[in-house]
């Protein structure tokens, strides 16, 4: 009889315990988000005001994903020295991450404006080194944390930094388009490089031509372009100043201007987005 007593205890106690929650069943969600929803493509550093509005960055989102799946997505700023996962998400305090509006779009960019954005301990963002991630909460308690990008915020030259870019011959002779790159030092002298089978390797070995560039706003009022190119028909030097703008916080237009070299005179337009 007592032997009975215990058994019908036992199963009591299971069967009760079956009915409330399942902790493995809430770690580990029957739905999970499509991997890589949201990539943090690049993080600039665009401004001198010491704080969040410095930060600019570039994401890339999913666009087969389902936003109805998608409950909130954040932007968390990271010290550098400090780590930061997908089992936090759920306890960061408001004020210590950014809710980005859910959109379909591929490319994504955020900028936040003045004291919207602290990091994921609370603490102001200034000058320092970070790490950004976007944060996802899923339907069904899913959580995703995307890859980080570093960022080292400073004052310094805004538009200084490397450019990827294009040539653009518009022809006679051409038409032709030839990938560049661009160095900005922070005295705004710079040294470009092209990049095809004939002229040097992209970035490297000995500059194909330097620049010097005034700046006043976003207008570029004076872009002093010297070619060198050694390596081509013996050298090919030509020289001319240009003028452009900034359109954005990254990207650099130079305006159609009529360039002479050993090949002949064209126009051309010069295209560049910082990295």
């Amino acid at each position: 009889m007592k032997r009975m007593n215990v058994t019908l205890v036992l199963i009591v106690f299971f069967s009760i315990a079956s009915c409330g929650d399942d902790p493995v069943q809430k770690q580990n969600p029957s739905f999970q988000l499509p991997d890589e929803l949201y990539e943090v493509i690049m993080v600039y550093d665009i401004g001198n005001n010491n704080n969040e509005t410095d930060i600019r960055t570039e994401l890339k989102f999913l666009t087969s994903a389902n936003l109805a799946d998608i409950e909130e997505a954040r932007l968390v700023i990271v010290k550098a020295s400090e780590s930061f996962t997908v089992q936090q998400i759920d306890g960061l305090a408001s004020g210590n991450f950014l809710n980005l509006s859910l959109s379909n779009t591929a490319k994504q960019i955020i900028k936040p404006s003045s004291g919207s954005l602290k990091d994921s301990d609370g603490s102001a963002i200034g000058n320092g080194s970070y790490k950004v991630y976007v944060a996802i909460l899923g339907k069904e308690n899913s959580r995703q944390l995307s890859e980080p990008k570093n960022i080292v915020l400073a004052d310094k030259p805004i538009y200084a930094g490397s450019y990827i870019g294009t040539w653009e011959d518009l022809g006679p002779p051409g038409p032709a388009k030839f990938p560049m790159s661009l160095r900005i030092s922070d005295n705004y002298t710079g040294k470009m490089f092209y990049a095809n089978a004939t002229f040097t390797p992209f970035g490297t070995g000995s500059e194909d031509a330097t620049t010097t560039m005034v700046v006043d706003g976003i207008t570029i009022t004076s872009f002093e372009l010297t070619q060198l190119i050694g390596g081509y028909m013996g050298g090919c030097p030509a020289n001319e100043t240009l003028t452009g703008q900034f359109e954005d916080d990254i990207n650099l237009n130079l305006a159609t201007f009529s360039w002479a070299d050993c090949d002949g005179t064209r126009n051309v337009i010069l295209k560049f987005t910082k990295q």
